[in-house]
Formats: C-alpha cells, structure tokens, sequence
C-alpha cells in the first residue's frame, strides 16, 4: 500500500471519528423517543388521564427509601436539557416518586444527586414534606441515568504573581511608578 493511501485512510478515519463525536445525543440508558411528554404539573392536577404514559423526567434525588423489593426515590423535577440532564433552576414543578425494581445504594445514589428517569406513571400517593401533605405522582422506572458530579474548580486570580523582583511589582526595589 502507498504512503498515499494510507495518508488518507487515516484522515478519512479521523474525520468519521470528529463528526461523529461532535453530535449532541441523549445518553444511552434514557434517550427513548417519547411523543408529548406532560409535565408534572399537569400529571398533579388530573393523573387518572395520564396513568400507564411514558415519560422523561429528571431532577435531584431528595430522599431514598429501600423496601422490600423495591427502592422509591423522592425526586424534584427540574426541566431537563437537550441531553437530558437536569437543570437547576430556582422554578420547579414539583416532586415525584420513582419506583425502581430490587435495591439501589443509598449513598451511590445520594440526597442531592442528579437523575434522569424513563417510565411510566402508575399512580398517585400521598405523603408528607416535612408536616405538609403532599400529592405524588409515582413513576415505574424502567431506566434512568444517575449523573456524574461536576466539581467546580475556583480560580483566584493573583495580580501580583510575578514575585517582589518583577520590576513592575509594587515592593520591588526596582519598582519605578513613572515607567508606567
């Protein structure tokens, strides 16, 4: 084979690699295509219109309680982004109840975490938010994906990291405040 061709076997390999990374996709375990998704608020208000609906909903795990079979998760729903991945705003439509099948760690899947869930809706129960009674929805899980935890580095920026022998360094005794 010539140097030629496989200069361009390569590039044509690694332009398929490029374009197909670049393509913005819903994660595999949640990316079923779902017609006409209702929100939660509209699932609150009238859920014997919508029970055995598909959804997608996402949120931040608030509470985890493992029974005997089956692990429900409190969720509050926050709107999902083009990958599904929850987004935090300071608007929420509320809480649900996500029913899983068998047992899920409590501390992988920990108070504050971000899920995304795919389902259907069962039904609605009632329980309490501190002493507020509260309607849930709840949601039999089919898939979800629990979100890595993004850490945010803060950068400080230091003016002066030059050090005291940068001539422009204000304790330097090479400082000179008319050069500038």
């Amino acid at each position: 084979m010539s140097t030629h061709r496989i200069l361009v076997l390569f590039l044509a390999l690694l332009f398929a690699l490029f374009s197909t990374s670049c393509t913005t996709r819903v994660s595999k375990p949640i990316d079923e295509k779902i017609d006409e998704i209702p929100s939660l608020d509209a699932v609150r208000l009238n859920i014997d219109t919508y029970i055995d609906r598909r959804v997608r909903w996402g949120g931040v795990i608030a509470n985890v309680i493992n029974e005997k079979d089956t692990t429900v998760m409190e969720i509050v729903d926050f709107p999902l982004n083009k990958k599904g991945r929850p987004q935090e705003t300071d608007l929420t439509q509320g809480r649900f109840l996500a029913r899983f099948k068998g047992f899920l760690d409590p501390v992988v899947n920990a108070k504050g975490r971000e899920i995304t869930i795919v389902g259907t809706i069962n039904k609605s129960s009632k329980g309490f938010i501190n002493q507020f009674e509260y309607t849930y929805p709840e949601i039999l899980v089919d898939s979800f994906r629990l979100w890595q935890i993004e850490k945010q580095i803060e950068y400080i920026y230091e003016p002066y990291w030059y050090g005291p022998w940068y001539p422009r360094y204000r304790w330097s005794p090479y400082y000179d405040p008319w050069w500038y």
